[in-house]
């Protein structure tokens, strides 16, 4: 692969000597010429607009001299090296220049053009070990901001040690952004590579962005400084949806299958004390997708509209809708494609619930009418649904299929739910639960998917918002307390969660169970 070449911006008042280098062959050196300014003042101008890799620039200027002009680059612009251009009487300037971080310096009077590429030859090797430098900053930066957007995504209140990695100082208001990518599990796999290659270009071209992160399969979270209305962010994130989109289907292993990227805007938050209800308002709408959800890529903002937790009465109404329909399994197939989803549509049940509480009812058919189990696989498909006709073709297909026998889950994942549900107070992580079974947190990650419908963060969220209703049902204690019972320790994260969860906060579940 052919080395990027270098982008030169010239620097000298002298008009002959811009246009000796002018016509130097800069093509030769693997160098590209992109500008040139009369001083050190436009210069600086023209490297806010060009981004110069290389600045080639005389010491004496009028308006602004070279000296002066290093001093400015040095702290606006650290990435690009300097190469002098000096005269025999400036000399005693360039220890002062080399001591700011001048790289090299050039006689005017005999420069030779093997001086110039020697000289080039040494600023890529500080440009590509710079760039190297940067790209491992980077990556442990966000190896780092990951782990504490872990911390949030699991309840946990954050350290000032965690806060540092975001440098969210409060100076400007944020946006944060959610990708949604829904496509089969091979194709995004083989994709990853070159999303992630885009996501780095986006961060490194467009200085609004923070950073962005890979929280969990096909999600990902994207920080920007919000200098514009949502409207206008939401504009600007339309080409990285579309570019994703692309990338996508490029790598569908089926042509029938469909592919589809959203990316939600959060209303701007100007504390890090919000980002955690930027957060809930992302999963707000991820929820509402699975009912809402569009057929083609784009951008979401705004309010989706409203989710409902499952009452008693919604129970009672989709067991007597069910129970009508279940006196043969080609009856209940005509309720689930016809009259069971309309019902859902109208209702608009949290997902999760909806899912679970139907995962459940289909267990319990299959043993009683058919006496049969569910498979792990069918489970998976089940609770891994991302809409709601997802969810009915799974569930049909179960009833027909119902005759064939089912498997056993890995004994692994059985070991690591009875973990979680025994540990569940305790702060639990992947890799805490991969220590427990005796496989790589990776490895467990897929498994635990494959075998169950959910992430392991997405079972722990489910099965410490059951026990919470399970507490505020049944005792007395005050909410802060079953917060701390359930795993959660952050009040504010606690109530956020368990309100996307139901529907209400839970205080007032408590007033109302």
């Amino acid at each position: 692969m052919a080395a990027k070449p270098l982008n030169i911006l010239i620097v000298d008042d002298e008009v002959p000597l811009r246009q000796e280098l002018r016509l130097f062959p800069w093509e030769n050196c693997g160098a590209v010429l992109i500008g040139e300014a009369g001083n050190g003042e436009e210069a600086l101008q023209m490297c806010g607009v060009c981004a110069p890799d290389v600045v080639v620039t005389d010491i004496t200027m009028p308006i602004m001299d070279g000296i002066t002009l290093i001093r400015e680059l040095r702290q606006r612009y650290p990435a690009i090296q300097i190469i002098l251009l000096t005269c025999h009487s400036d000399f005693h300037y360039v220890q002062d220049a080399l001591r700011l971080g001048a790289l090299e310096y050039l006689l005017k009077v005999s420069m030779e053009e093997e001086e110039m590429k020697q000289a080039l030859i040494k600023v890529r090797e500080a440009v590509e070990k710079d760039r190297r430098l940067r790209e491992n900053e980077k990556f442990e930066r966000r190896l780092l901001q990951a782990a504490a957007f872990g911390k949030l995504l699991i309840g946990h209140e954050l350290s000032s040690a965690d806060w540092k990695h975001f440098g969210l100082d409060g100076a400007m208001p944020y946006l944060l952004v959610r990708l949604i990518i829904d496509a089969p599990d091979a194709s995004y796999i083989s994709a990853r590579q070159r999303i992630h290659q885009t996501l780095n270009d986006r961060e490194e071209s467009d200085p609004k962005w923070l950073t962005w992160l890979p929280t969990g399969e096909k999600e990902y979270f994207i920080l920007v400084a919000a200098q514009q209305s949502e409207a206008h962010a939401a504009e600007s994130f339309r080409g990285v949806v579309q570019t994703l989109a692309v990338i996508m289907e490029e790598y569908a292993d089926l042509p029938e299958a469909i592919v589809t990227v959203h990316a939600i805007v959060s209303e701007p938050f100007n504390s890090k004390e919000e980002l955690a209800y930027s957060l809930a308002y992302t999963t707000e709408w991820k929820e509402a997708l699975f009912y809402d959800g569009l057929p083609v890529s784009g951008v979401l903002i705004g309010r989706p509209l409203f989710l409902t937790g499952m009452t008693d009465k919604h129970t009672k109404e989709m067991n007597e809708l069910l129970r009508m329909a279940s006196r043969s399994a080609a009856l209940l197939k005509n309720c689930l494609q016809g009259e069971f989803p309309e019902w859902c549509a109208a209702r608009r049940i949290r997902p999760q619930q909806l899912k679970q509480r139907m995962l459940n009812w289909q267990m319990e058919w299959l043993k009683v009418h058919e006496g049969a189990e569910l498979d792990s696989r069918a489970v998976t498909q089940l609770m891994g649904a991302q809409s709601l006709q997802q969810m009915i073709v799974c569930l049909v297909h179960n009833i027909t299929a119902a005759g064939s026998g089912g498997t056993c889950s890995r004994v692994e994942i059985r070991s690591a739910i009875q973990w979680i549900q025994e540990n569940m107070k305790q702060p639990i992580s992947l890799r805490i639960i991969a220590e427990q079974v005796g496989l790589s947190p990776h490895y467990v990650s897929r498994l635990f998917r494959e075998e169950t419908g959910d992430t392991v963060n997405q079972y722990i969220t489910r099965l410490r918002m059951e026990k919470a209703v399970e507490l505020l049902k049944r005792t007395n204690k005050k909410v802060y307390e079953i917060a701390e019972e359930v795993g959660i320790p952050s009040y504010r994260y606690f109530t956020v969660t368990f309100r996307n969860w139901t529907g209400v906060s839970p205080t007032d579940y408590k007033r109302n169970p």
